[in-house]
């Protein structure tokens, strides 16, 4: 008797949940298809049940359209099934990499991440603009992306300015990110972001530096926006992030470059810029917390790499994670478990360039 529609098949596993499929549905599903495509087929459906993931995550993770990939799975789908498994194959070629190289990007919260969403609660609260400014790599864009995702009802916006040209193009990537359409005019664009923003009481621009490569016209377009749009008389609070630049000394020379009003933005600026150190703001304990994404070190090489990312003018979180991502390639190459032997080696090789590159930096 055939199957009813929308019934699962008990033999083929179509219609069934993927963590109630075994290898024999994946293979009556496929009958007849070349070897490789099956064996893409079994690989991606063991690697959903060692995950604890269903078709969709599946589909999200591999980059396949999710109905695609259900009817790849069924033997139902009406195109290309080779296509689909070098997809699959394509997929765990790149878990492969991330293995072997260390990509270990789940987010690690830490006192730094937690003093940054302190900072942003706070200039939410209080609806001024606020200045933050550190050396690269101290954890300032992941963290504040994470209170983004955590706070993303309409509330908190986070826009990074574009690398490249200038104001017009941060007013498109705002657009893009409140899901106002590119087709629209730069000037409905404007109207539309303001209608946009009206839920929102925080904006982070990421990225604020930036703004100083620009022309002496849009950087004054830039501060004039971001006094009366996005500021707009404590409608929210704004929080720009700047890395290795000294915000109030950029502003002070671009006043008298231009002779800017300056004091009416001022006049809305929280009076203290925040500013990172990692000398005080990087502890032992951030720095075992990420490092712990790949072991537990011991408590010497947790010293060294503390060390390590409080080095003046070169320490960082990035730093660190260069260290023991390079550790743990040379482990799996030696098909060992990562060990403080790695990281030590690493580290002090890492230090001799250091070294080079400081007496480079005092000869210049």
């Amino acid at each position: 008797m055939p199957t009813q529609p929308n019934q699962p098949n008990t033999q083929t596993g179509a219609g069934m949940a993927l963590k109630e499929r075994d290898e024999s549905h994946i293979r009556a599903a496929l009958a007849g298809r070349e070897a490789w495509i099956i064996d893409a087929a079994l690989q991606a459906h063991q690697y959903a049940i060692r995950q604890g993931i269903g078709m969709t995550a599946l589909a999200h993770q591999a980059h396949i359209p999710g109905g695609s990939l259900s009817q790849f799975f069924s033997g139902t789908y009406a195109g290309s099934e080779a296509n689909v498994a070098q997809r699959l194959q394509d997929f765990f070629r790149r878990l492969e990499q991330q293995e072997l190289y260390g990509d270990k990007r789940a987010f690690v919260e830490t006192r730094l991440s937690r003093a940054l969403w302190a900072l942003a609660d706070k200039v939410r609260v209080v609806r001024r603009i606020q200045w933050l400014q550190s050396p690269e790599q101290c954890g300032k864009s992941v963290s504040l992306r994470r209170y983004t995702a955590d706070n993303n009802r309409g509330r908190t916006i986070m826009i990074e300015i574009p690398g490249a040209a200038g104001f017009g193009d941060f007013i498109w990537a705002l657009a893009s990110e409140l899901g106002i359409a590119y087709s629209v005019k730069l000037s409905e664009k404007k109207l539309r972001i303001r209608e946009a923003l009206t839920a929102c009481d925080l904006i982070i621009i990421d990225e604020a530096h930036l703004i100083w490569n620009w022309s002496d016209r849009d950087i004054a377009r830039f501060l004039d926006y971001l006094r009366t749009d996005l500021f707009s008389n404590s409608a929210r609070g704004v929080l720009l992030v700047e890395t290795n630049s000294d915000s109030l000394t950029r502003l002070a020379h671009f006043k008298k470059r231009t002779r800017y009003n300056v004091g009416q933005l001022i006049g809305r600026m929280r009076n203290q810029v925040m500013t990172l150190d990692p000398a005080d703001d990087i502890t032992a304990e951030d720095v075992a917390a990420l490092v712990g994404r790949y072991y537990t070190p011991g408590k010497a090489t947790l010293q060294r790499l503390h060390t390590l990312s409080t080095r003046e003018n070169l320490g960082h979180f990035g730093l660190v994670l260069d260290v023991v991502n390079e550790a743990w390639s040379r482990a799996k190459h030696d098909k060992k478990s990562l060990s403080d032997t790695h990281v030590e080696t690493v580290a002090r090789e890492t230090l001799q360039q250091l070294k080079t590159r400081e007496d480079l930096y005092d000869r210049n």
